[in-house]
């Protein structure tokens, strides 16, 4: 894992970031006839991940949106033993949790531990990623996806819209290491078309107007099927639909929360 670069500029922060491709055009046309796009490129991202050992989703279940894309995230000659944690019993999680719940499992217990689109709807950050962090083992990882330039959403409520400056601090104060954060973009038009929610007759054709468009700006500008490491303000990436975010437990007990002594 590549450990993303920081300094005191908070706009030196860096992403990566993977431009767009005609391949890659064909998959997500497909892909948001039934979703949207910030959907379609964090299953694009998730897809041969390569997890295994113990797992936990944490936002998950068994009857979760995405269950029948899970078994493609995992390494194909290991696989992983999966477990959930969700507030929502139609989910069926392995662990129904009452908001701001600890996790009733003993510490170390996972090899890694997913929360997809999931932190944004937890108002008490701090005291959940301490709690992730108890139950991952050292060295274990913590993927994470967030939505950034997307409608709010309430599932039951939605509260965070954080820069990858954020969530390198964030992280770090919570006992996470190798932070690597990745732009989920497509390009500025299509970002355009999904914040204002693209209201109006022949939406579809719209959409795929704007894909096309992003397409030919990044052909200008970066070059298609390639992946960057940009600034977090750099105009190629400073708009996405979100992030995907990959970071290791640091060995060592769970800090204390921010202010404690």
């Amino acid at each position: 894992m590549t450990t993303a670069e920081t300094d005191d500029d908070a706009g030196s922060t860096r992403v990566l970031l993977r431009t767009p491709s005609f391949p890659r055009l064909r998959r997500l046309w497909a892909e948001t006839r039934s979703k949207s796009i910030l959907r379609a490129l964090e299953y694009e991202r998730l897809h041969g991940l390569g997890l295994s050992g113990r797992v936990l989703d944490f936002g998950g279940g068994k009857r979760i949106n995405y269950a029948g894309r899970i078994a493609a995230w995992a390494d194909p000659a290991a696989g992983f033993d999966y477990e959930s944690a969700n507030i929502d019993a139609a989910t069926d999680p392995t662990y129904l949790l009452a908001p701001d719940a600890d996790l009733p499992c003993e510490d170390g217990r996972y090899d890694a531990v997913l929360a997809l689109n999931t932190l944004e709807h937890v108002y008490g950050l701090s005291a959940t990623l301490r709690r992730l962090h108890r139950v991952l083992r050292p060295g274990g990882e913590l993927i994470v996806t967030v939505p950034f330039l997307f409608p709010v959403h309430g599932h039951p409520d939605d509260y965070t819209r954080g820069t990858p400056s954020f969530w390198h601090r964030v992280l770090a104060e919570h006992g996470f290491g190798e932070v690597v954060v990745e732009a989920l973009t497509w390009g500025p038009f299509s970002t355009a078309a999904t914040v204002v929610g693209t209201p109006g007759p022949l939406k579809r054709l719209r959409v795929g107007w704007a894909l096309l468009l992003d397409l030919a700006y990044h052909a200008a500008r970066s070059g298609l099927g390639v992946t960057l490491t940009e600034r977090q303000d750099a105009p190629l990436c400073r708009g996405p639909f979100g992030y995907f975010i990959r970071c290791a437990r640091v060995a060592g007990p769970v800090p204390a929360a921010p202010g404690e002594g």
